[in-house]
């Protein structure tokens, strides 16, 4: 169980460090009203987010691996302790000032983590039926045709970074369904292998969307919000992670409190000079 922590608190570091290179890389380009794909080609030349992007692919690594022997409500909250480094770095880096109260929640994420470390119990996930794959990848679609429909009514970081939330949860569960893969026609065969696939590309697109359109404190907030409590609760009525006997009460303070510090940063977080840039046209934008 040990190897998972640190595998996941590897990934979380990886996941804070990105987070810092793409705020850096992506407000160098003009925001865009629609979640446009061609976005991606722009930012992969763009030195800082394609260095920020390849440390968020050895973030995902890590975590599927993670995921291969730990609960996902553990692996994911383990990756909420990215929004306190996130502050933390953006603190010295961006010269964010943090206030007592998020310096509090910093607190509380990390005795979240101590509190997960204790309660979780290691092992894969218990048997589902493969339908479950095809939902999975029914509601990455989902998500994805809904967040471009919608894109130019967002308006600030907080949607499109709870989305791209949602989205990088979904790719966790998918590489919790794909922990019993043994074989590669086992893993390409599988609708969650595709699942995983897709939410990945449009969390990343919905977190470039979302830092482009304000703080990367608070966009990092929203998208850890987004990918850890929908992953944990299907993870546990679905998935058959468990805790260990006895430690449910401390189990559920510690996912409350790791997930109660990262709502609390995204509400105090100081935020930058701009939250929506006159490039984006529509509510928040010059065609106002």
């Amino acid at each position: 169980m040990a190897v998972g922590f640190f595998l996941a608190i590897g990934a979380a570091l990886c996941s804070a460090s990105a987070a810092i290179l793409q705020s850096i890389g992506v407000r160098r380009l003009s925001a865009t009203a629609h979640l446009d794909p061609r976005l991606l080609l722009r930012l992969v030349r763009n030195g800082p987010y394609a260095t920020g992007l390849a440390l968020d692919g050895a973030s995902s690594l890590l975590t599927f691996t993670a995921l291969r022997m730990l609960p996902i409500f553990a692996v994911q909250a383990v990756g909420a302790a990215n929004l306190g480094m996130v502050a933390l770095i953006a603190m010295i880096v961006l010269r964010v000032r943090l206030t007592v109260l998020d310096w509090t929640a910093i607190a509380g994420v990390i005795a979240g983590l101590v509190l997960l470390v204790l309660s979780a119990e290691a092992g894969p996930p218990g048997e589902v039926p493969v339908s479950a794959g095809w939902w999975l990848l029914g509601v990455v679609v989902a998500v994805a045709v809904g967040a471009y429909l919608s894109s130019p009514r967002m308006c600030g970081p907080a949607i499109p970074g709870v989305l791209a939330g949602l989205s990088f949860g979904s790719a966790a569960l998918g590489a919790r369904l794909l922990a019993r893969a043994d074989s590669a026609g086992a893993l390409f065969g599988n609708p969650a292998t595709y699942a995983v696939l897709l939410a990945g590309l449009t969390g990343v697109l919905l977190y470039a969307a979302a830092l482009q359109r304000g703080s990367v404190t608070v966009a990092s907030a929203s998208s850890i919000v987004g990918q850890t409590v929908a992953p944990a609760i299907t993870g546990w009525l679905l998935l058959g992670d468990r805790v260990r006997p006895g430690f449910t009460p401390i189990a559920v303070l510690g996912f409350a409190l790791a997930v109660a510090g990262a709502v609390a940063l995204a509400r105090h977080a100081q935020p930058q000079t701009q939250e929506c840039r006159p490039e984006i046209p529509g509510p928040c934008g010059g065609d106002r």
